[in-house]
């Protein structure tokens, strides 16, 4: 984590707004009974202000300064600046903690540890990342070869967090979803650019060139649709 810039990571995420699926997945995880919900390393505030919508308490916490700064702009949901291996909250505070695409920032097994803490029994723990098998398959993977394998070191693999959870919960499932991405191809470009996730702070200038050159090869007009899947592996940890 400590080669990601988060602050300019916070701006990039205008580039890549919450999607429908991605929208359809925070609401699903507020079936959980038990308020108040905490989305962990949880950005901009995105899937807390889903919770709010729904009239559910939503609380994010984030280590990025600019990241909390925008989170805070949503109304009705809490917002906390601190760490996921240290969480400020009391043991048995939460019905939900929620990671979306952030276990893979500092150390997984403490965030885990301190994730199963804050969770009161009948509560869930939801986990959304990427099994590094599958790294290949994003449209990242495609473009840009060390992506897959950056990744793959960044990202733990879904059946070890699975197993870290198994002793200390009463039941855990994994399973894996396939979301479907259009984007034109000038707005992929764009968001490539901007560097809108993490990886792309970690590769280097003449690679992100030549992978966006290959890119426009086989999409030249601006307006061309570009179609991709996103592979993501749910852990599901109920407490």
């Amino acid at each position: 984590m400590a080669d990601i810039d988060l602050e300019a990571l916070a701006e990039a995420y205008r580039l890549r707004p919450m999607s429908a699926t991605g929208a359809a997945r925070a609401a699903r995880a507020a079936g959980v009974s038990l308020d108040p919900l905490l989305d962990i390393g949880g950005g901009p505030g995105s899937h807390a202000s889903v919770w709010a919508s729904l009239g559910r308490t939503g609380v994010v916490i984030d280590i990025s300064d600019a990241m909390v700064r925008k989170a805070a702009r949503h109304r009705h949901i809490g917002v906390v600046r601190g760490a996921a291996e240290h969480l400020p909250f009391e043991d048995g505070s939460f019905g939900l903690a929620y990671f979306h695409m952030s276990i893979h920032y500092g150390d997984w097994r403490q965030s885990l540890t301190e994730a199963i803490r804050v969770v009161r029994g009948g509560g869930r723990i939801e986990i959304w990342t990427f099994e590094p098998a599958a790294m290949v398959e994003t449209s990242l993977g495609r473009w840009f070869p060390t992506v897959a394998t950056i990744d793959a070191q960044r990202f733990p693999d879904p059946i070890d967090l699975a197993t870290y959870c198994a002793s200390s919960v009463s039941h855990v499932s994994v399973t894996t979803h396939a979301e479907a991405i259009v984007r034109t191809a000038r707005s992929w470009e764009e968001a490539v650019r901007g560097r809108f996730v993490s990886t792309l702070q970690l590769i280097d200038d003449a690679e992100l060139e030549t992978g966006i050159a290959a890119f426009r090869k086989a999409y030249p007009d601006d307006d061309a649709l570009y179609e991709y899947r996103a592979p993501f592996t749910a852990v599901t940890c109920v407490v």
